[in-house]
């Protein structure tokens, strides 16, 4: 049997970092990867290959283990008929894809990690397409990461919900001890780790800055860090923040417990899943400050194990900042309920576990998707 991943990252280069002892870049990378290299072990698979979008290549990491690249516009029928899989894992809502595997009847899990919206006209008909493709053919389920991503199936492509399986990564287990106020309370420092853009809410951070004396920022991501550091220069804050690129997944938990807080300020514009800075800032301990993104609405607490402040509002970003540094028993009740709201995150299938049950049953002939679906969940 040949298993088949279609997704967005490189697999080989992650694949070839960890065999030479190299870092993960984030949370349950390593894991993710060997458990796709340990299929081979099953009796029944003979060959597994992972795409991804990123452009042409192809490499035999191991014997039967294979990643290759195309580019996104590929044509999709001739990937399938080339490749032939007997299982299919897609994890981007690639629309020819769906519609390629639905036209071969290659049993396929659609396992997303997107927020669904209305937007305006095209997104209508994309999302009208995908609804189409999906709603019936060689799906046993369609899942998506967490909860509010997962309702969006269900809302925005009105999905079947007792189709629609939430899945997520494993728990974290290292949480850290509850913390009782600031490290510094003449130096108070925040923390963002993410993409370096405006859709993020990296500007929003740098106005907020600027609104809150004293207070320093440490931005870590990939991005034109030049670009940013001119911005923080033309607002007068270039001495308060410090833009330090991409850095290992183990040093992002703790550059967050070395701060006092965590920012996670995505504006409603950017297509954000429930990031795992989220989970990393509350197993931190540092409080955590988030927008009012659609995709974390409802759930954490405002007010219990986060502060929130709304999407785009610099203002009231700094406002929450300063909160944090004024009010010690604030801090102290974010902190230790922070583990509590962490554990209360986490809904729905491992994604291991995921792809194990579906390998073994793709056609749910065993009623697993049921048994895992939203409708059970909610």
């Amino acid at each position: 049997m040949h298993c088949v991943f279609i997704q967005t990252g490189h697999y080989a280069d992650a694949y070839r970092r960890f065999a030479e002892g190299g870092a993960e870049t984030y949370r349950d990378q390593r894991a993710s990867v060997q458990f796709v290299a340990d299929l081979l072990d099953r009796s029944d698979l003979t060959r597994v290959t992972t795409v991804s979008t990123t452009g042409p290549h192809q490499d035999e990491l191991a014997p039967g283990l294979i990643s290759e690249g195309i580019a996104r516009d590929q044509d999709a029928g001739a990937l399938l008929d080339r490749l032939a899989p007997d299982r299919l894992i897609l994890r981007l809502p690639h629309l020819p894809l769906i519609k390629a595997a639905k036209a071969r009847n290659i049993p396929t899990l659609p396992c997303f990690a997107d927020l669904f919206q209305q937007g305006g006209p095209r997104t209508r008909w994309t999302n009208w397409q995908l609804m189409r493709a999906l709603r019936n053919g060689p799906f046993p389920c369609v899942a998506n990461h967490s909860l509010n991503a997962s309702q969006t199936l269900k809302d925005v492509l009105r999905l079947d919900p007792s189709r629609i399986v939430p899945w997520d990564w494993a728990r974290l287990r290292n949480v850290a001890p509850a913390r009782t106020g600031l490290h510094d309370a003449t130096a108070p420092c925040a923390f963002y780790a993410g993409a370096l853009s405006e859709d993020k809410g990296v500007g929003d951070c740098l106005r907020a800055v600027q609104q809150t004396p004293g207070l320093r920022m440490t931005f870590a991501g990939g991005g034109d860090l030049d670009h940013w550091r001119a911005e923080a220069a033309q607002m007068d804050v270039a001495g308060r923040v410090d833009f330090i690129g991409l850095i290992p997944h183990d040093q992002v938990r703790a550059q967050m417990a070395t701060h006092d807080m965590v920012i996670v300020p995505s504006r409603h514009s950017y297509p954000e899943g429930l990031p795992n800075v989220i989970y990393e800032a509350l197993a931190s301990r540092s409080p955590l400050i988030l927008s009012d993104h659609p995709a974390f609405r409802g759930r954490l607490t405002p007010g219990t194990d986060c502060l929130e402040f709304a999407a785009s509002d610099s203002v009231a970003l700094a406002g929450a900042m300063a909160q944090i540094v004024a009010d010690q028993s604030l801090f102290s009740h974010l902190s230790t309920a922070s583990e509590v709201g962490l554990e209360g995150l986490y809904i729905g299938m491992e994604w291991n576990d995921l792809v194990t049950q579906f390998l073994d049953d793709p056609q749910n002939q065993t009623g697993w998707v049921t048994a895992n679906s939203l409708t059970r969940l909610t």
